[in-house]
């Protein structure tokens, strides 16, 4: 048999070559899968559903909305009960309408809700801007209300968008990837390359993911001011986004390991 200058055979060569590129594959499809879940979990804050209810609780910390009400509330249902014409709370920073039979309808909690959800609305369809209507910009670029108006930007149809599309994107490279780690691999190897390489960033990020919102609910325990504790709860409930993404990949990656290995030793059992 013919041997090339380092003394390794033809046969040995081609499976060392073969063993780096699958080697290689496994490395870009981790990182490909690492990725998509990053995008995915943003997708999925952004999403409309989710994206509203966010805004809805950012809004009602940074208006104090409870304490805003029991101003005004009372006003509010006498001026809707004296006319049929639309009705706003005027000193509320998004400006809204509700009909009188909405005001009379309903009691404070449920007028609170309305308010929250028509408001958060507003603002998912129309961006932080809105904020700004009628009321003097003055506050810091690094100020409460500037890093909140730039964090609502994120959670609005566009960045929603992007987000899905990335994610996609993704999937679809790492199941092109998949398929060449497949296809590089040999036998029920193959489950087994492709099970390990999401697992080992599956898994990681499943941490990573409970390891923050443990750390946020540390923080919001702690902390003394109510703007920074309302928003750490927050950040907890966001966290749950990316921690069941984990959870389903990692509970799919322990499938495919150990429907790898099994089959790898039946056939291993078969051949004896």
């Amino acid at each position: 048999m013919r041997r090339d200058p380092l003394g390794l055979d033809e046969q040995d060569r081609l499976e060392s070559d073969s063993a780096r590129n699958a080697r290689r594959l496994g490395v870009l499809l981790a990182v490909a899968i690492g990725l998509m879940l990053c995008s995915l979990a943003l997708s999925n804050v952004t999403e409309e559903g989710p994206a509203t209810r966010s805004i809805a609780r950012s809004l009602a910390i940074l208006t104090e909305v409870d304490a805003f009400l029991d101003a005004e509330y009372a006003g509010l249902r006498e001026r809707a009960s004296a006319t049929t014409d639309d009705v706003a709370l005027t000193d509320f920073p998004v400006a809204v309408v509700f009909t009188p039979e909405e005001v009379l309808a309903t009691d404070q909690a449920g007028f609170r809700e309305l308010l929250l959800s028509r408001s958060a609305q507003r603002v998912y369809d129309d961006g932080a801007s809105v904020l700004r209507e009628g009321r003097d910009d003055q506050a810091g670029f690094f100020s409460t209300e500037n890093v909140l108006r730039r964090g609502l930007e994120v959670l609005r149809p566009t960045p929603h968008r992007i987000f899905f599309g990335l994610t996609a994107a993704l999937a679809i490279g790492a199941l092109i990837l998949a398929l060449a780690l497949g296809l590089a691999t040999r036998g029920y190897g193959r489950l087994l390359a492709i099970g390990l390489s999401a697992f080992l960033v599956a898994a990681p990020f499943l941490a990573l993911a409970i390891g923050v919102r443990f750390a946020l609910r540390v923080a919001a325990d702690g902390a003394d001011d109510y703007v920074s504790r309302e928003f750490l709860q927050l950040g907890q409930e966001l966290a749950w986004a990316p921690i069941r993404n984990g959870i389903i990949f990692s509970a799919g990656t322990v499938v495919l390991l150990g429907a790898g290995s099994f089959l790898a030793r039946w056939s291993d059992a078969r051949n004896l």
